[in-house]
């Protein structure tokens, strides 16, 4: 039986490898057809129709519409690419506005970008006090559990924000807004003031700040996010401290477009 296992799971992952291996034909020769994905990757042309058709039906290629035989790159494909781009240019447009809110208000800033339901860390600026969060780079964490993950699951309508947690909501700590009524609550507050602020919901002595960054059509892309320990961020001065982050995340609105 476990032979069998093992058997089927190399399977599924050559099937995930040639499929790979097809949307990179797809791109660097423009285009592809049923003969060409099966001399290329030497399976029957049985097996490169089923991939075809599963990436057609994940919209990963699509017909060619002067060429009903061949198969170019699908919108999933560039909507990826779009995306990539798109957070490439908002790092760059986000560092110098980063580093003045770094120097303003003393503690280390964040950008931050929603992944389904979690926030990572694309960017951001330590701060240079002796006792700070340190830089997090490139972490993941649970939306519901983080101010910038909040701020932007508060942007998407409420059938949204619970589809994207199938599970129900992760808890990092005793603090974590993990109960529905709870994050709703919270969600409604954060459109109302336009801020989210979070304290010891990702980890103990802890608080962030976050506000959205938008792009031209008003969409949120990112959150800006400062992050301190909760002596030196209480409650009492969110909503002074968030005026800083608006101001910041409105330049990198303007100049990301």
């Amino acid at each position: 039986m476990r032979h069998t296992r093992s058997q089927g799971a190399t399977q599924t992952l050559g099937s995930v490898a040639n499929a790979l291996r097809v949307i990179a034909l797809a791109h660097s020769d423009g285009k592809v057809t049923l003969p060409s994905i099966s001399d290329h990757l030497g399976v029957g042309k049985s097996t490169a129709h089923r991939l075809v058709t599963t990436l057609v039906s994940e919209n990963f290629l699509q017909r060619n519409p002067a060429h009903h035989a061949e198969f170019i790159v699908g919108p999933a494909l560039l909507e990826i690419g779009a995306a990539a781009i798109r957070r490439a240019d908002i790092r760059r447009h986000a560092r110098r506005p980063m580093e003045r809110l770094c120097d303003q208000l003393g503690e280390t800033v964040s950008l931050v970008i929603l992944e389904g339901n979690s926030t990572r860390v694309v960017d951001g600026v330590e701060s240079r006090q002796a006792v700070r969060v340190g830089l997090r780079t490139g972490v993941v964490l649970p939306a519901n559990a983080t101010a910038a993950g909040k701020v932007l699951l508060a942007q998407l309508p409420e059938k949204d924000v619970v589809d994207l947690f199938p599970q129900g909501l992760p808890s990092l700590t005793g603090s974590t807004k993990s109960t529905w009524p709870e994050l709703k609550e919270q969600l409604a507050e954060v459109r109302a003031q336009g801020f989210a602020f979070s304290a010891d919901e990702s980890e103990p002595a802890m608080n962030g700040l976050a506000v959205p960054v938008s792009d031209n059509t008003g969409e949120s892309v990112a959150a800006l996010a400062i992050a301190a320990p909760y002596y030196r961020l209480p409650v009492h001065t969110a909503q002074a401290k968030a005026r800083f982050l608006r101001d910041a995340a409105a330049v990198i609105s303007r100049a990301h477009g």
